[in-house]
């Protein structure tokens, strides 16, 4: 694929990891149509192939991981992926990877970023108590001063339950 025009448009990094995604994607779909010759009930109907991408219109998703990604940029809160021409600011450092996600009319960006986890402030001395059941869906209480009691009704989750039942019932029989 190296000496294709699609792969030397994108650069390097950019390119294999398209061919990651499509590579995972078929394996995918082996792997699903022998599940479905396995047991065709688990599926709605026969696995359907990957499907391509237009010439002109078609675009795939796009992963710039930080090695195709500008490093004076990023330390000026900026991203700017490589051979794209485009910059969007940004508050975070330790980023992982960058998204680019083509809808009808626009793109997506996402950021994938690394955050350390925090510990959240835990009072040992307060307790929380729940219970679930069907007529009160669930009942909570604390004992922290200011804490509501709450009752959440189940009555209304029993009868779309119950009529589904019935809808179901009448549809099989």
């Amino acid at each position: 694929m190296r000496g294709h025009e699609a792969y030397k448009a994108l650069p390097a990094k950019v390119a294999q990891w398209v061919l990651r995604m499509l590579d995972k994607n078929w394996q995918s779909f082996f792997a699903a149509l022998a599940a479905w010759h396995a047991d065709p009930s688990k599926f709605l109907g026969r696995p359907r192939l990957p499907g391509y991408k237009d010439k002109q219109k078609g675009r795939n998703l796009l992963v710039y991981t930080t090695q195709a990604l500008s490093v004076p940029a990023l330390r000026q809160e900026l991203i700017c992926p490589s051979m794209l021409g485009i910059s969007v600011k940004t508050k975070q450092q330790h980023i992982q990877q960058v998204r680019i996600i083509p809808r009808i009319g626009f793109y997506v960006v996402e950021v994938i970023y690394e955050q350390a986890p925090t510990q959240a402030l835990v009072d040992l001395t307060l307790r929380a108590g729940c219970d679930i059941d069907l007529n009160n869906l669930a009942t909570l209480t604390s004992d922290k001063p200011g804490f509501v009691p709450r009752i959440v009704n189940g009555r209304p989750v029993k009868s779309i339950n119950q009529f589904y039942n019935e809808r179901r019932a009448e549809l099989q029989s």
